[in-house]
């Protein structure tokens, strides 16, 4: 994979791997019967000789060993050891702490201040300040990086452990500092936290009377976000819909489900069977064909929820597929509540498509073939942060190039000299920003949403799926 995309798909990578530790959170009715739970705890003989092998081996080592020992750490050591025998990614054990944010991940809400976080070499960077937050009243700005959370340093603390310190109950205060370009001191902000929701479902409406609607992922709430936005665009008449859920890894089965419902024409929308192969569930639809064509944006990273939903419309003919390759994630997973706080998630399913597919570790294979450019990659490159004029770096390059890449006329020759700076100045008066020439955290947040917007015009893959709908 070449470099361009690796800077834009890291966290797409993140966010699909933890997002997936929600999908099937909701299928806690395929779990095993009681009676056959109840027989499974019954130790074979060969258990019981292991697991006095165990228990010799704890107290040899609690007894013997040269340093001091945690007993919780070393239990949840050898139950992590248990499950990795399993080679199974989506069985997982989760401490009281993981479980926390699996909830929060589940359900798409918590209490905090709004502003999504990650971790580059040891500082917390603000990467999006999430609009009628906390954080967007008290002028948090993507861009800056948290230092302090209630005077406790965030230096080497991974995202999700910076995460908890901001997250508490509502209308609790944290006190933050932040390091802010061009400010000579941190600046400090008391902010009460609220309930953020996190929106799932974005729509617009393009030329030619065809909708957009983007499901980033399935939290609860989507369906009925999805829903809503749909009616309104069918309200313009539409002659087409592109339902776009490149990158999206999943999440709530029954919020699929409804979604489903929604726009998977009448039949079959999945069905979850077992290892022998025979179907526990089958879910279906009721709602009539559109009267518009439907296409559907897939990649890569379009994993789980959202290939059942993309695997539903291809084979009822409800949709047709364009991008490329999806992920394969098709096994459905149990959530249970252990005594101490902590979670057991293991796979207990798999689910297929209409036509019988089964695709994990396969995907589905788009209708339309379609590959990204070089190009629209470079939209997605992260902002440099900290560069200043004079500086000759990599990230002078990047910033030319998406200059360039806007249509400013600018060589790249990878130094902030002074037409570098000069150009600065021209975007920052194309959108109202105080002309300093300096690569502040106003002008990247605005650069950061330009790139956005005009990322379209090299999509490859909305390119040809409106093309197709408009030829139907």
């Amino acid at each position: 994979m070449n470099e361009l995309r690796r800077g834009s798909i890291f966290l797409v990578i993140f966010i699909l791997v933890f997002s997936n530790l929600a999908t099937y959170y909701y299928a806690c009715q395929l779990a095993v019967p009681e009676g056959d739970a109840a027989g499974l705890l019954e130790m074979t003989d060969v258990a019981a000789d292991n697991n006095r092998a165990f228990k010799e081996v704890w107290n040899i080592l609690m007894d013997n060993y040269i340093d001091p020992l945690d007993e919780e750490e070393l239990m949840r050591g050898a139950i992590q050891g248990m499950l990795e025998t399993l080679d199974d990614p989506q069985t997982s054990f989760y401490c009281p702490e993981a479980m926390e944010d699996l909830m929060i991940q589940t359900t798409g809400s918590f209490s905090g201040i709004g502003v999504e976080i990650t971790d580059v070499e040891g500082d917390i960077l603000i990467v999006r300040v999430i609009e009628g937050t906390p954080a967007e009243s008290a002028g948090l700005l993507p861009g800056d990086r948290i230092i302090k959370a209630d005077n406790k340093s965030l230096a080497g603390l991974s995202a999700e452990e910076a995460a908890r310190l901001l997250r508490g109950p509502r209308d609790t205060e944290v006190e933050i500092e932040v390091l802010r370009m061009g400010a000579d001191e941190p600046l400090s902000f008391v902010i009460a936290r609220k309930d953020i929701n996190m929106d799932t479902v974005f729509a617009q409406l393009k030329e030619g009377k065809i909708g957009y609607i983007e499901i980033t992922k399935f939290d609860r709430g989507t369906a009925e976000s999805f829903q809503q936005e749909l009616e309104a665009l069918e309200r313009n008449n539409l002659q087409g819909l592109v339902i776009d859920l490149r990158n999206n890894p999943g999440g709530l089965l029954d919020e699929a489900i409804e979604v489903g419902k929604v726009i998977v024409p009448a039949g079959e929308i999945t069905r979850v069977v077992n290892r022998d192969g025979e179907v526990l569930r089958t879910y279906y639809s009721e709602a009539e064909p559109r009267s518009y064509p439907v296409a559907v944006l897939v990649n890569g990273f379009s994993a789980s929820a959202a290939e059942i939903i993309a695997g539903a419309l291809q084979d009822r003919k409800g949709a047709i597929l364009v991008g490329e390759s999806t992920y394969g994630k098709a096994t459905v997973q149990h959530l249970e509540y252990l005594s101490d706080g902590s979670g057991l998630r293991y796979t207990i399913a798999k689910y297929q498509t209409p036509g019988g597919r089964d695709l994990h570790q396969q995907g589905l294979t788009p209708d339309a073939v379609v590959e990204l450019t070089e190009e629209y990659y470079r939209f997605y490159q992260p902002i440099p942060s900290q560069l200043e004029p004079g500086d000759a770096t990599e990230e002078a390059a990047i910033l030319q190039k998406m200059l360039s890449l806007l249509g400013y006329d600018l060589e790249v020759t990878g130094v902030y000299d002074n037409e570098t700076v000069k150009v600065v100045e021209k975007f920052q008066n194309d959108n109202g920003i105080p002309p300093t020439g300096l690569l502040d955290a106003l002008t990247r947040n605005k650069l950061r949403q330009t790139l956005k917007e005009a990322s379209t015009r090299f999509d490859t893959q909305l390119e040809t799926a409106i093309k197709l709908l408009r030829d139907e």
